[in-house]
């Protein structure tokens, strides 16, 4: 809203940021009965506004009500996030102005509140146009009064405050775990009055529900033993009586030593008990604390059951952060206004693991040359360089089989190579080899030739990739042009319920168009145009990079999928997509790398842990990240080793990063761009070794380099066993002994396929490790030497060691 003078803007979505607020929007975005409402807003020029306030009125009221603003300060955050706005970047305002706040008071449970916000300087008043909200409430369900039974059926309902009911169906669905959906009761579905004395269940003869009117009790057993109980009924959030649910929550008892673990890829904690985390998608660049680029709704508890939400919308999970004796799982509704699940209750972990990777799809074997060495910077952006790199990993006897290059493409299209010389063409024309000239002074000159003798090397190529049309604010690039013209006439791009396109609202690459992969012509189209590079320069996969770019709940997708379900879905979508391609270009024989996810996402191998920084806690961290991962489905995982970001890592850092890496299911090195500058930041052993002094740093990275080759007989067997079953090839201990309290207690050791035990050193200055050997024979890796189970010990920990220690009572394949 804007006059001559005095301008005013309010937004009461914002940028639909996913944590952070913009100064101007409404706190919260969907008010809450019995809490406050404040209303944000910017006002320019700055300090020419004297006074902001704001009417409103209840839509059954007649009376207007006023409320003052304030001048306040915006947090950091919020300037963060209007940086980003595309109003403010469009329009070009110079943030922040000035910033307001009006308060409202708190209502009630359905009322629509309507209000306008007003402005005045000395000169002149302006006003907003008007917006709405309703107010929503949690409210708990009354003590169960109907239920119907059937042979492997329960259904039990709720009162709620209106006339309609609160549902909770069970359903036998398979050994040991049973189904459940939990939302509003359908009204063609006779229940009998459920007597006071005489509690609903369910029984397979192992596994009992049972559900108790009062007082209210449900509970999961097998054969005997409480598994999981709750003694709450469902609570319900809604904008008044009868009004449509907009999520549900269930909550369950928790002893003190339950401990929780899952939940997709998770950095802030291995057991996550007292935290609460949500399930959503996000890109947190660097230090990514709660937050995760591949969330799962996956839980699995000491107590000996498992849970899955079966929803990619938005839920959370409290896990007694807010209440030391309870737990809680928060879920959003879509249309049908239920949420369903799993509760798996095997007689083991890893057998809950089976059922849960049964249920969502078993990991894909990815080709065995993805388990050697890789070899990666953002650096890396010429033929010449790159061929350089590989020299000099030849020369130090360092042996790798990928070799990543990120920087290879124009930055415009991302499917041309840049410096190649060609004539555009209709976007519907895909572009092939011999439509490109490479001149020879340019970055590179004869891929093809570069690529052949990078497999006659032994190494395979992974080009990196994003879905997006880059924005590029008026710079010209006629192929790019071509492209956006045609994508936009198509309407192949994400868009808004008005048609609009939907353009990335976050930091990178900002104001771009993402591409809308649920419909199978723009697919079509858009992997066409990179068919080339399969077909005729035969590279082997792709690093599918991003995936995150999607905010907003009401985005549409060709299919009528909305942005609520879409946010979590849209990566796995996206780098599908490219997996089938490369899959089917290259019989098989290639893979994505990839950093976001959601359920399923083992079925596109591999991942990484994404960005983080060359810091011991960030290395502490991605340890957590990847044993949640394997929780949680995804086995093939790695990450950039020693961090990729910053100043290179110390000698010490690095080499303890390598370690590990050499017992991970991907081991990887990778540095961040930046602008090439001197002296440069790769990761690899060699400029690790002259940036800190330590010429020792190339020699015990061949030594775990070269350990991995030798390694590649066992831990492809055990790649095949994760692949067949779906666990973990980074086992938590708890997997193997169950029955062993420490191994619930490790976060910091985990088995590396079903033989080998390891000990990362996390710390440093450490020359030794104190770890926890389980029950049974231990042989130490190095020098083998034996040692009993069922103890904690003290390890030597030199630089060029890890602790590692090989169990006598499991098959060992040996090294190569």
């Amino acid at each position: 809203m804007e006059t001559n003078n005095l301008r005013l803007s309010h937004r009461p979505h914002g940028i639909k940021h996913p944590y952070h607020q913009d100064a101007d929007e409404r706190f919260p975005r969907q008010p809450l009965a019995g809490s406050p409402v404040s209303l944000g807003v910017r006002t320019w020029p700055p300090g020419a506004c004297q006074r902001v306030w704001a009417s409103w009125k209840d839509e059954g009221d007649s009376i207007e009500h006023a409320s003052e603003g304030q001048l306040t300060e915006p947090s950091r955050e919020a300037v963060e996030t209007m940086l980003f706005a595309t109003s403010v970047v469009r329009q070009g305002w110079a943030p922040p102005g000035d910033t307001w706040r009006v308060e409202l008071p708190p209502f009630i449970a359905g009322q629509r509140i309507t209000y306008r916000l007003h402005a005045a300087s000395a000169a002149e008043q302006i006003s907003s146009p008007d917006y709405t909200f309703t107010v929503l409430a949690w409210a708990a369900a009354g003590l169960p009064h109907r239920c119907s039974l059937a042979e492997d059926r329960a259904e039990v309902r709720f009162p709620t405050a209106g006339e309609r009911e609160i549902s909770l169906v069970f359903r036998l669905a398979g050994v040991d775990q049973i189904e459940f959906q939990l939302g509003a009761a359908q009204p063609d579905c006779a229940a009998a009055p459920l007597e006071q004395q005489t509690p609903c269940a369910l029984t397979d003869g192992l596994l009992r529900l049972e559900i108790h009117q009062q007082p209210y009790r449900l509970s999961l057993s097998r054969a005997g033993k409480v598994l999981l109980a709750s003694s709450s009924p469902p609570e319900y959030l809604a904008g008044g009586e009868n009004e449509p649910l907009k999520a549900v929550r269930l909550s369950f008892d928790s002893p003190p030593d339950e401990g929780f673990f899952g939940l997709g890829e998770r950095f802030h904690a291995f057991n996550q008990r007292g935290t609460a985390p949500d399930v959503l998608l996000y890109e947190q660049y660097k230090n990514q604390g709660i937050h995760t680029y591949i969330p799962v709704p996956v839980l699995l508890s000491s107590r000996g059951y498992a849970l899955y939400l079966k929803t990619a919308r938005f839920s959370r999970f409290d896990l007694a952060a807010s209440r030391p004796d309870r737990w809680t799982c928060t879920a959003e509704l879509g249309k049908d206004e239920a949420i369903a699940g799993f509760v798996y209750a095997a007689d083991s972990p890893l057998e809950n693991l089976h059922r849960f990777c049964r249920q969502v799809g078993l990991p894909k074997l990815p080709p065995e040359w993805a388990f050697g060495p890789w070899m990666s910077s953002n650096e890396w952006n010429s033929q010449a360089i790159v061929m350089e790199q590989v020299r000099l990993a030849e020369e130090h006897d360092i042996p790798a089989t990928v070799l990543v290059i990120e920087a290879w493409s124009d930055e415009n299209t991302f499917y041309i190579w840049n410096d190649a010389r060609y004539q555009p063409k209709p976007s519907d024309q895909p572009l092939t080899l011999r439509d490109f000239t490479f001149p020879p002074e340019g970055k590179w000159p004869d891929p093809k030739a570069m690529i052949d003798e990078l497999h006659r090397r032994g190494i395979r190529l992974v080009l990196w990739q994003i879905p997006i049309m880059k924005f590029l604010g008026g710079e010209q690039h006629p192929q790019k042009d071509i492209d956006e013209a045609y994508m936009l006439r198509k309407g192949y791009h994400l868009r808004w319920q008005d048609g609009s396109p939907y353009r990335v609202r976050p930091f990178w690459f900002h104001d771009s168009l993402l591409l809308d992969v649920t419909n199978p012509e723009a697919v079509d189209w858009w992997m066409a145009k990179r068919a080339y590079l399969l077909d005729e320069l035969g590279v082997d996969g792709f690093k599918t990079d991003g995936g995150e770019h999607l905010w907003g709940r009401d985005v549409l997708f060709a299919n009528g999928m909305r942005g609520d379900e879409g946010q979590n879905l849209y990566p796995n979508l996206y780098v599908g997509a490219y997996h089938r391609f490369a899959c089917q270009k290259r019989g098989g024989d290639a893979l994505t790398f990839s950093r976001a996810g959601f359920t399923g996402a083992q079925a596109f191998p591999c991942h990484w842990a994404g960005d983080e920084n060359s810091t011991w806690e960030a290395f502490r961290a991605s340890l957590f990240a990847g044993l949640s991962a394997g929780l949680s489905g995804i086995p093939f995982w790695g990450w950039d080793l020693a961090g990729f970001s910053g100043e290179v890592p110390s000698a010490e850092l690095y080499l303890r990063s390598a370690s590990m890496a050499a017992f991970c299911p991907i081991m990887q090195y990778h540095s961040e761009y930046n602008d090439h500058r001197r002296p440069l930041r790769d990761r690899t052993p060699w400029n690790i070794a002259e940036r800190s002094g330590r010429p020792e740093v190339i020699d015990i990275y061949r030594q775990f380099a070269h350990l991995r080759m030798r390694l590649l007989p066992y831990i492809t067997a055990e790649a095949r066993h994760c692949a067949e079953t779906g666990e973990p090839l980074m086992r938590p201990l708890f997997l193997d002994w169950p029955d062993d309290p420490q191994a619930w207690q490790v976060d910091d050791q985990y088995c590396f396929g079903r033989a080998l035990l390891v000990a990362p050193v996390l710390e440093p200055g450490a020359v030794e490790r104190r770890l926890y050997l389980p029950a049974g024979e231990w042989v130490d890796f190095w020098d083998g030497q034996l040692t009993a189970g069922g103890q904690w010990i003290t390890a030597a920990a030199p630089l060029d060691r890890i602790p590692v220690y090989r169990r006598l009572d499991r098959a060992w394949t040996g090294l190569s």
